[in-house]
């Protein structure tokens, strides 16, 4: 059984390289409560204390980490109610991320998943070449960039979220887009 959605916590997702945590630290600066992405910080982290924990060592790993530091941050975003967390990342880009990487069910996740939800209407921004790079933590191609960009579009849908493209443009024209979609 799902449970139900909540109001205050909007996921903002998307492949690497997409601008999201661009977006996301925007939001934050005009004011908005924001998370931040837990995949990223994971694979910083591991980098930095010499772990495995990462997608290219020990991917099982490295994915029970994301869940368990996504369901945290799900918890101290609920905190806030009912102000808005704009969240980078929620728990189904786990699921993508398991997909992608071939890796076996995770029922766990999957109950988290029904268990921890979001606001329904979620926001997706497309792969953009043009600000793609790589760097440490982001070592995929621009091919798996936009890969992944089309199984997290299916994983939410799969998950009962409503995605809602994001157009390119200057941040301050993508946090527009969603603020009136929200009316924010």
């Amino acid at each position: 059984m799902q449970t139900p959605y909540t109001s205050n916590l909007i996921v903002i997702t998307g492949g690497p390289g997409a601008g999201k945590t661009t977006l996301i630290n925007h939001l934050k600066q005009r004011g908005y409560d924001t998370s931040p992405e837990a995949a990223r910080a994971i694979i910083e982290e591991q980098i930095e204390r010499g772990g495995n924990a990462v997608p290219w060592e020990d991917n099982e790993a490295y994915a029970g980490l994301m869940a368990r530091r996504s369901i945290r941050d799900w918890k101290n975003g609920m905190e806030c109610h009912p102000r808005t967390v704009f969240c980078d990342r929620g728990l189904p880009d786990t699921l993508a991320h398991r997909l992608l990487s071939k890796l076996p069910e995770d029922k766990g996740l999957l109950s988290a998943i029904n268990t921890y939800r979001y606001r329904r209407t979620a926001f997706i921004l497309p792969p953009w070449a043009e600000i793609y790079k790589t760097d440490d933590a982001r070592t995929q191609s621009f091919a798996e960039a936009v890969r992944t960009y089309v199984v997290l579009c299916r994983t939410y849908h799969q998950c009962g979220y409503e995605l809602v493209e994001i157009r390119k443009g200057p941040v301050e024209q993508r946090a527009s887009q969603i603020l009136t979609r929200l009316k924010l």
